[in-house]
């Protein structure tokens, strides 16, 4: 997602605005224009976004007047056997819920011919895993037809959402356009902790599953989020209430333990 389209997006999430004004801004958007027309909401939907008319004729997010319990979330996890330049996605783990209720799953292996020792060594997945799993257009293709215009939810959603998003490109899938909220962000204004690695909360939580396999820490990131939503202000009600809290409020982070100058690593 360019800047321009993301400070359109942005704009809609703080309040609504007029149709023509809307329709003005998004037809200034060569990235937009080239896929489809503006006008036509339900491309807008497609792509991961869905944007409404109100009676008033103003354009605005339905997530600024959808409910925390009432929304479509997805909570998506990935792994790869690379970064974004040399390697791909090997596999996609994700629920679907509403609100803190679970609706569904997905989850896949991707076929990749080759994954690094170290890949292995972190994941436990290995090439011949792999040997028989869909190509990476199938799984993507999949994906996106389950994801639909849901909040894209992952632990640091920069990495998963930008990794999926590129990669439906290169597919010829187009953008990713859904919201997005990171777990990483609304634990540090919801969970006081030294660490907000995912490891490092689930330990704090008490969540006991496999570790850097897609679907396991798709159920992790959730089981955060419900934990995170108990701990919210009454002021956040709807969606876009969330995402806002999640990046502006107070970060309950507690002081990391300092470690000696000797060198002996005992905790000052």
């Amino acid at each position: 997602m360019t800047h321009r389209i993301e400070n359109l997006i942005n704009l809609l999430a703080q309040k609504s605005i007029n149709y023509y004004d809307f329709i003005s801004k998004a037809s200034d958007i060569a990235e937009i224009t080239e896929l489809f027309e503006p006008k036509d909401l339900s491309m807008w939907r497609a792509l991961g976004i869905e944007i409404i008319k109100l009676d008033s004729g103003k354009i605005t997010l339905k997530t600024r007047e959808t409910d925390i319990l009432d929304e479509i979330f997805c909570f998506v996890d990935i792994e790869t056997n690379g970064g974004l330049s040399n390697g791909q996605i090997i596999e996609i783990g994700a629920i679907k819920t509403r609100g803190t209720q679970e609706l569904d799953r997905f989850e896949s292996f991707v076929y990749a011919p080759v994954v690094p020792e170290n890949i292995t060594e972190l994941t436990g997945i290995c090439a011949d895993d792999l040997v028989g799993a869909p190509p990476l257009a199938s799984v993507l293709e999949r994906f996106r037809l389950f994801l639909g215009d849901s909040v894209f939810v992952a632990h640091n959603v920069k990495f998963d959402y930008g990794f999926i998003d590129a990669s439906l490109q290169k597919c010829g899938f187009g953008m990713l356009l859904n919201r997005r909220l990171c777990t990483v962000e609304l634990a540090r204004r919801t969970i006081e902790a030294q660490r907000y690695g995912l490891g490092s909360l689930k330990e704090l939580l008490g969540v006991q599953n496999v570790h850097h396999r897609a679907l396991s820490d798709a159920v992790s990131c959730f089981e955060i989020f419900k934990f995170a939503l108990s701990r919210l202000p009454w002021s956040v009600q709807s969606t876009e209430d969330l995402i806002l809290f999640s990046k502006t409020a107070k970060s309950l982070a507690l002081p990391k333990p300092q470690i000696s100058e000797r060198g002996e690593g005992e905790i000052l």
